[in-house]
């Protein structure tokens, strides 16, 4: 039994001293079966319970399973410090086995170690094992010294990995940073995604850029980073691919930066580190306390931000206590902006017009910070100031834009520099200004106005107006609006977007009106003031007075002076006159009457008959004022006596009372005329008078061919002679009775005739 034991016992060993060389099982049962072979069936029987037994921790020893104890974060705080402890970690024969999650940055080496204590070994390093995944890292040989045994490696990524132990509990473990360097965030100065904040850049040395560990991130414009072995010992954390891996508290360079779009001007900011501060702005330096000599304290200094700055702050720390701080108060560090001035960007000035520019004050000088703040003015046309010029007797807070310094006109853009001389520790006293942003400052042109007014209209007249004409017809800001006075009547035009325009002058009454002229406004409401004004005189129209009555006239007398209208107005005259005669084409002619004739008389010659009208279709003066009429005619009738046209007679010889039979044959027959009874009224005719004719004279002749046979005046009926007519042939023999008229020296209707046909008797011959 005691031989069993023994052997039990030694192929316990066995296992475990395999397991620790990483050799197989069944290399260990080789290994048992050769040395006791007569013990094979117990010896087999040990090994295949051991491999039952063992199995589940074989899998563990292989990057996976078990229970999370802790979580650890190395930090630099110099060679050979004591690290951070391991929280312990079981393996086998415990049950679940537990690992520990270390962070590290990929490149970095780090070191494992267990303090040598009494009845301690150092078999237990050899037991552990670190992964990733399920991929073993890579760990060094077992080192003893007279204090620890230690183990180191390289981390292979930037992340976490776990620790194992593959038997028994082992405790008392630390880790530290040895050396390496981070070998996966690049670049290592590069600025954060975001303005305005902070990055922080970790070096594992003091006074040098070299072994990059990691970098840290602020969430702000300004950091305060202070350590001291009292209040707070943490270190710094470290990060790596986003994430906390490491920390940082003693002997280390740190380089931070950031661009700044949030501060312009000049500002206090607060400095200081225990042993090295350098700050860059532009990478142009402007504080240097590298080495400071023993002087830690945090220094206020002066800087100037453009609002589009790199800035870039590098300190290097020994030991702590430290203080590491940049600090900026945007309201209570500012000594002055000068950025937006008080005037409101887009004011317009009319000539005449000023506006006060001003903004921010130099805030009180801390000692040794900055000297001679001064302001200086300057304008340009340009916005981006690229040609400003310096305005002279400017260099005040405040500065007074005055119009009519800038009688052209335009737009102007004005900027105002603050100047200080910056006396920062480490770097020679620099002068440095800040130039505001433009106000822009639009100034108007002073208008010129022309006015052309009339001197003189008509009453009535239309159209009639003062043309008013702005910057010679182009340029200024529409709408114009001109304001005047008629006979100190207040009065305005309509707004115009032309620069020509006109404002009417009111002619529905005559009479002399002032008009005053005050002012001119534009889009701009600037106001050019006027003075002046013009006396414009409205003349009555002329006027008529017309006699309408009718006038008739008999033929073929003299001309006729026929008074028509008389003018009222100022002479001389001109009319204009439509003559026409029914059934004929309207005339029209102009009369210029004489400076001393106001009437219009019409001449008509009458020698034509019918009816003619005139009408006057307009009058005008000598102020060339005209008055228009309608329907203002006068009719001239020019008419003559009539006849009624006489019908034509028929008569017969009356019966033979008395033939004589001559020897010859023929009979000679006395009776051979007709002659017109007293009183018959068959060759009377009907006559018309006319007003200017009322009771013409008749007169008529009786005519055989051309030859005058008989002639009479008044009704035939009525003569006292005796009218015979002869017909002494054998066929019918015609008369023509012709009519006339006279009256006043004037015979008319000469046309009327009648014929009076004799119709012979019947031959009578006798025979012998």
């Amino acid at each position: 039994m005691e031989q069993e034991a023994f052997f039990m016992s030694f192929v316990l060993f066995l296992v475990l001293l395999f397991q620790s060389f990483h050799l197989t099982l069944p290399l260990a049962k080789k290994i048992i079966l050769l040395t006791k072979m007569h013990h094979l069936k117990r010896v087999l029987f040990c090994v295949f319970f051991l491999s039952s037994v063992f199995g589940v921790g074989f899998s563990y020893a292989q990057c996976g399973g078990g229970n999370k104890v802790g979580e650890v974060t190395p930090y630099w705080k110099g060679q050979n410090d004591q690290g951070v402890s391991i929280p312990n970690i079981k393996g086998l024969p415990f049950s679940p086995i537990t690992y520990a999650l270390i962070n590290v940055v990929q490149g970095v080496e780090y070191e494992i170690y267990k303090i040598k204590a009494k009845d301690d070994t150092d078999k237990y390093l050899n037991f552990i094992k670190l992964c990733y995944g399920n991929q073993d890292v890579a760990l060094s040989a077992n080192v003893s010294s007279p204090n620890e045994y230690k183990i180191s490696f390289k981390a292979p990524i930037s992340g976490q990995l776990k620790l194992y132990v593959r038997y028994g509990e082992i405790t008392n473990l630390h880790i530290r940073i040895i050396g390496g360097q981070n070998t996966i965030d690049t670049p290592r100065d590069s600025l954060p995604n975001e303005n305005n904040k902070w990055r922080t850049y970790f070096y594992r040395e003091t006074n040098n850029f070299v072994n990059y560990l990691g970098y840290k991130d602020y969430d702000n414009h300004w950091f305060h980073e202070r350590r001291d072995p009292v209040t707070n010992s943490n270190p710094i954390e470290v990060r790596s691919q986003g994430a906390i891996r490491a920390g940082i508290l003693r002997y280390f360079t740190a380089r931070s930066v950031m661009r700044n779009t949030l501060l312009k001007g000049f500002y206090y900011v607060k400095l200081g580190a225990d042993d090295g501060t350098l700050l860059f702005v532009n990478n142009k330096k402007v504080y240097d306390r590298w080495n400071p000599a023993g002087d830690y304290f945090v220094k206020t200094q002066v800087i100037k931000l453009t609002g589009n700055d790199k800035l870039k702050y590098e300190y290097f720390n020994d030991n702590i206590p430290l203080e590491y701080i940049f600090k900026i108060d945007p309201t209570t560090d500012k000594i002055i902006e000068n950025t937006t001035l008080t005037s409101s960007n887009g004011t317009t000035l009319c000539m005449g017009e000023s506006t006060t520019l001003g903004g921010d004050d130099f805030a009180a000088a801390l000692p040794n910070t900055f000297t001679n703040p001064t302001f200086q003015w300057y304008y340009d046309t340009n916005p981006t100031g690229s040609n400003k010029q310096l305005i002279p007797r400017s260099n005040t807070r405040q500065y007074v834009v005055k119009a009519n310094d800038f009688p052209k006109g335009g737009t102007f853009y004005f900027f105002r520099e603050a100047k200080m001389i910056i006396n920062n520790i480490g770097v020679p006293p620099k002068p440095e200004s800040i130039i505001s942003n433009p106000i822009k400052i639009d100034i108007i042109k002073q208008l010129s106005v022309s006015i052309d007014p009339p001197k003189e209209l008509c009453k009535d007249a239309v159209n009639a107006q003062i043309r008013i004409k702005i910057n010679n017809g182009s340029g200024g800001t529409p709408p114009f609006t001109f304001y005047y006075e008629v006979n100190d009547k207040p009065l305005q035009s309509n707004p115009s977007y032309n620069n020509i325009f006109h404002i009417p002058v009111n002619t529905s009454q005559a009479g002399t009106f002032q008009y005053k002229y005050l002012y001119v406004t534009d889009g701009n409401d600037c106001k050019v003031e006027l003075g002046g004004s013009d006396d414009i005189t409205i003349d009555p129209l002329p006027t008529a007075t017309f006699l309408e009555k009718n006038t008739t006239l008999c033929l073929n007398t003299s001309k006729a002076q026929i008074p028509w209208v008389t003018f009222t107005g100022k002479p001389p005259f001109t009319v204009r006159v439509k003559a026409t005669k029914t059934g004929e084409t309207p005339k029209e002619k102009e009369f210029p009457l004489e400076n001393n004739q106001n009437s219009l008389v019409i001449e008509h010659n009458p020698n034509d008959k019918g009816e003619f009208t005139y009408e006057i279709l307009w009058v005008r003066d000598a102020n060339g004022c005209t008055t228009y009429f309608t329907d203002k005619k006068k009719v001239v009738n020019v008419v003559a006596p009539s006849i009624t046209t006489p019908e034509d007679v028929v008569w017969c010889l009356p019966e033979i009372t008395r033939a004589v039979y001559q020897s010859n044959g023929e009979t000679t027959i006395s009776e051979n005329r007709y002659v017109l009874p007293k009183g018959d009224k068959a060759l009377d005719v009907e006559k018309k008078g006319v007003t200017c004719c009322l009771t013409p004279i008749l007169k008529w002749e009786i005519k055989d061919g051309s030859v005058s046979v008989q002639k009479g005046e008044g009704q035939p009926s009525k003569f006292a002679g005796t009218i015979s007519l002869e017909n002494n042939t054998t066929t019918d023999k015609i008369y023509t009775i012709y009519y006339w008229l006279e009256c006043n020296g004037q015979s008319y209707s000469h046309d009327a005739t009648r014929q009076i046909r004799i119709t012979p008797r019947p031959q009578i011959h006798f025979s012998n």
